[in-house]
């Protein structure tokens, strides 16, 4: 069953429930009515008891399609379409509670002083301020959800869009940096690399905002969290480019991959004297064995 069918199905079960209730709620406003009415009277108390009910129908069914969950596939990218078709849907919800509130407002005004007359339809008024309040509230989440999603499907765009731009913004930088009559090429490829790292931590932050409001979304978060930090990397490499002598790079290689094998000669060290432990442990284990099996104590007699 498509969701625009499971919409329609849950709308007509609460127009049922609507009824109904609109029943409960007309029944203590006639027994209520302790007072002879003269026949114009009860015909107006009953077409407002009938026209608040019709309200209170129609707020329903706008609380039961505003409660269907916002579900997002977190394994993909968010299709502008789908968004598109979010947004649509509660623009239209916020507008048909617009127009309803205009509506009752206009008729609560107009029948102000009859429905004051009676202390039934003061009640059924209440119960409909509740209702709206109720709607609302939730057609606002419903909006949030939606804004938030819509902002993580920009977020997401901007940033796997930048991941090509960065290896490119790399190897250029690089290349300039090796040339020292290119030095101010160089300092306006790193100012160019600053102002779009600005955008994409805000287009980052923007995604991780929209995760606390919309949890499904975490699952795709992880792979921007990677390009991020991928990108990071870049933009602090390329902000620390800068043009070298010849001599003075080689001097750096050569120190970079002295500290690398220092690095390994003290792991390869460690990673000796682990195993020469294990061994010897293993070789008094196996010394203990034998002495067992020989009969004989396991340790040393002492003078």
């Amino acid at each position: 069953m498509s969701w625009h069918k499971y919409i329609y199905v849950v709308v007509a079960l609460a127009c049922l429930t609507g009824s109904a209730k609109a029943q409960e709620s007309l029944q203590p406003a006639m027994a209520g009515t302790s007072q002879v009415l003269s026949p114009e009277a009860e015909a107006l108390r009953l077409e407002i008891t009938a026209r608040i009910t019709q309200f209170s129908q129609e707020l329903n069914e706008l609380l039961v399609v505003g409660k269907v969950p916002i579900s997002v596939d977190g394994d993909m990218a968010l299709s502008q379409s789908l968004v598109n078709a979010m947004e649509q849907r509660i623009q239209t919800l916020n507008q048909s509670y617009n127009q309803l509130d205009v509506k009752w407002n206009t008729y609560y005004q107009a029948q102000q002083m009859d429905i004051a007359n009676s202390e039934d339809l003061m009640d059924m008024v209440a119960k409909i301020e509740e209702l709206k309040q109720t709607v609302k509230d939730t057609l606002d989440a419903r909006t949030q959800a939606v804004e938030a999603i819509s902002n993580f499907a920009k977020a997401d765009q901007f940033v796997i869009s930048k991941v090509s731009v960065y290896k490119s913004l790399y190897k250029k930088a690089f290349k300039l940096s090796l040339v020292e009559k290119l030095a101010p090429q160089l300092e306006k490829v790193k100012a160019k690399e600053q102002v779009l790292f600005t955008d994409l931590q805000t287009n980052y932050n923007q995604a991780k905002a929209a995760c606390e409001v919309v949890p499904s979304l975490s699952k795709r978060m992880e792979v921007i969290d990677k390009q991020f930090v991928t990108m990071k990397s870049v933009s602090e490499k390329v902000q620390a480019l800068e043009f070298k002598p010849f001599i003075t790079r080689a001097k750096d290689y050569v120190l970079g991959m002295a500290a690398v094998a220092i690095i390994l000669l003290f792991l390869n060290g460690m990673a000796t004297r682990f195993k020469a432990y294990r061994d010897k442990v293993a070789n008094m284990k196996k010394y203990n064995e034998m002495l067992k099996n020989n009969g004989r104590e396991t340790t040393y007699p002492t003078i």
